[in-house]
């Protein structure tokens, strides 16, 4: 490829000035497509209201770790108190939080999200404008500045990326893509013709970091386009040794930028597997073969009809939405049967995505059919992987492929026209119209009243919301406004080293139901609430609407209050303040090595196999008895308990359940460990320890 010539200082000028107004023209647009948004700026957040309060938190906790803890943001102990939790496997796009820093220093939060949006769109669309201007720098001009526009319209304003935007800020920021993937492509061009300048290193990585700052799913992304592009080149025999060598080079030195964040990374996921999502999820999460044909359900006119067919999918609105749009794939096809080998790679690449998109196994109209896809080879090739769960994601590469395309579909209508701006701004106009979703959905808050008075309470302590037989951000949201800490939180990924499914009381909320650990609510509940230092527990009717989530809630929360009246109580919200009881009950906590909550006739039972430890928390010295309930999967499986390296006891289980009793034990005060060891699987349930 020849090499364009380099741009005078005028030239320059001249360069920016054009990408300025054309930023302008995208924002403007954005305004438009997003509306009513622009009336909300500073009230209410676009979306339905469930995964934004999330990713307002997010721009929330940046901002309180940065200025007031002084610390990064990849940890907090404001959720899940008192241990905290990892927020590595988290959405936490800190780019956004960091950039739109400003606006919350001037007390705006509403604002700085919404800035985001508007960043998001209008960045977006001048990021697939850049790209295709490159795509398409042999294309004599107006034509190419109007076939570059419409590919920007494309990406930025396609029905992927306003599903997106109901609440999945890390994914609404697909901004940076299309620089990394026009920085990829100038880059191997000019490998292939001459000395690499260290800018061609830089630029890159560069954007390949703000993506990782954003989405890590997008970073894989960008991987698998940098490895498409290595396949293309093979296959045209033109990869060549400094193009391989350019590309290392850049993988290198993002790595090691990245390296703080992606070595704790890789150390996580190597020793645990709570972020790898259920293969089922999986499948669920893939995109329908139809879906890219069934128009945007949030269009005004058709927006019904679409939902309608929407609701044969597996997946929601947000993950199901793929569609490509009839005027941009009629476009593409054209521009593929005029441009042929010029638009080959980005056919290629199109068609690529989409498959990946799909996931492991085709669906068609919700129907999963044994046909296997390209994903299900990745899956096995290519580390970590597995962690990804909303495989549909994949879609933004299909659209930014397609934009290209269609740009050079459009260039080659206009040349052949007589009219050819009017051809532009019809093809931007049905294209516009095709994706239009408005109004779309804006979501104000609903914080109680009462959590104002909460902000003004001093004090450092945490706040117990229910329900939380599930996770509901909302409660993210009220903690922005009273800044307490929160005993259970909602965050990307369930991590089982917080307490919320291993103490007693948390364990039963969380279920609705008994589990493993059986000790009586009434008599460990303030206890246990002491510990995990809870001030307030509050209970939200409009959060548990339906009888079989209310009357267990309530029934388990008054049960560990053991008797506490409420302070406060309006006809949404219950609030008891935890008074510590007078004498602490030593209760049970699980620890390492214990599988999920089963149930079986009714009973609770969890699954241990090689080595799972348990937790004694005794808040003054105390003769115990440990009781357990226990079966093996096998005859003759042997179970030994040990504390502080000594035995304890050791016996032989088989499938029929054994009722067994260890001590009594001694204990000072504070936490102790019991580690329990078998040779095979085995069942435990009605863990208790008494005095």
């Amino acid at each position: 490829m020849a090499e364009a010539p380099t741009a005078s200082p005028t030239r320059a000028r001249k360069a920016v000035r054009s990408a300025a107004f054309v930023l302008a023209a995208y924002l403007a647009l954005t305004l438009g497509m997003t509306y009513p948004v622009v009336r909300h700026f500073f009230s209410a957040i676009p979306g339905d209201g469930f995964d934004g309060w999330q990713n307002f938190w997010n721009l929330w906790w940046v901002r309180r770790a940065l200025l007031v803890e002084h610390r990064h943001p990849f940890f907090t102990d404001m959720l899940y108190h008192p241990t905290g939790v990892s927020l590595l496997f988290h959405t936490l796009n800190p780019f956004n939080g960091f950039t739109f820093l400003p606006m919350q220093l001037a007390g705006e939060l509403f604002a700085a999200y919404n800035s985001v949006v508007l960043f998001s769109f209008a960045v977006g669309g001048l990021g697939g404008y850049l790209l295709t201007q490159y795509a398409l720098r042999r294309v004599p001009e107006p034509a190419r500045t109007w076939a570059a526009f419409l590919a920007g319209a494309i990406y930025t304003f396609s029905p992927f990326h306003f599903a997106h935007l109901l609440g999945h800020m890390q994914v609404l920021s697909l901004e940076w893509i299309p620089f990394y993937v026009l920085y990829l492509c100038r880059g191997m061009d000019r490998a292939q013709r001459g000395p690499i300048a260290a800018r061609d290193v830089i630029m890159p990585v560069v954007f390949l970091v703000l993506i990782s700052l954003c989405d890590w799913y997008f970073v894989l992304y960008c991987v698998l386009f940098t490895g498409l592009v290595w396949l293309y080149l093979l296959w045209r025999r033109r990869l060549s040794l400094r193009i391989a060598s350019w590309t290392l080079a850049v993988g290198l030195l993002f790595a090691i930028v990245m390296s703080p964040l992606l070595w704790p990374m890789i150390v996580e996921a190597s020793r645990y597997d709570f972020m790898v999502p259920d293969p089922d999820q999986v499948y669920m999460l893939s995109a329908d073969l139809l879906a890219f044909f069934t128009p945007n359900e949030f269009h005004p006119l058709w927006g019904d009809i679409a939902a309608r067919v929407g609701r044969l999918f597996t997946s929601p609105v947000s993950e199901h939405t793929v569609f490509a749009g009839y005027v941009p794939l009629l476009l593409a096809l054209w521009g593929v049967r005029t441009r042929g080998r010029t638009a080959r790679f980005w056919a290629l690449a199109a068609l690529s995505f989409a498959l990946l998109a799909m996931g492991p196994a085709l669906h068609i109209a919700g129907r999963r059919w044994p046909i296997p896809l390209p994903y299900a080879i990745l899956q096995r090739v290519i580390p970590f992987i597995q962690i990804t769960r909303s495989v549909s994601r994949l879609d933004v590469m299909v659209m930014l492929s397609l934009g290209v395309l269609a740009a050079y579909g459009l260039q080659a209508l206009m040349s052949a026209g007589q009219r050819p701006q009017w051809i532009a701004l019809g093809a931007l106009a049905l294209t516009l119209f095709e994706f239009l979703p408005v109004p779309y959905p804006v979501s104000p808050p609903d914080t109680p009243a009462w959590y104002e008075t909460l902000a003004r309470e001093s004090g450092d302590f945490a706040v117990l919301n229910l329900p939380m037989n599930w996770d509901r951000p909302g409660y993210l949201l009220y903690q922005t406004v009273h800044g307490k800490r929160l005993t259970v939180a909602y965050i990307s990924r369930d991590d089982p080293r917080t307490l919320t499914e291993r103490v007693p009381v948390l364990q039963q909320l969380r279920h609705l139901g008994p589990d493993v650990i059986a000790q009586d609510l009434e008599r460990v509940g303030r206890s246990v609430l002491s510990y995990l230092d809870v001030r307030y527990v509050i209970l939200d009717r409009y959060k548990m609407p339906g009888e079989q989530e209310r009357e267990p809630t309530v029934r388990y929360a008054t049960a560990a209050l053991s008797g506490l009246a409420p302070i406060y109580e309006d006809e949404r919200l219950i609030v008891y303040r935890v008074e510590p009881p007078e004498h602490q009950t030593p209760f049970l906590i699980l620890g390492d090595g214990w599988g999920p909550r089963r149930l079986e006739g009714g009973a609770p039972w969890r699954r241990i196999a090689g080595r799972a430890t348990l937790q004694v928390y005794v808040a003054e010295p105390a003769d115990l008895i440990l009781r357990m309930t226990a079966r093996s999967e096998a005859p003759e499986t042997a179970l030994t308990l040990r504390i502080s390296e000594r035995e304890l006891r050791t016996v032989s289980l088989d499938p029929t359940p054994r009722d067994l009793e260890i001590g009594p034990l001694k204990l000072s005060e504070g936490l102790h460990t019991f580690t329990l060891s078998t040779d095979g699987p085995i069942w435990l349930t009605g863990l208790d320890v008494i005095q």
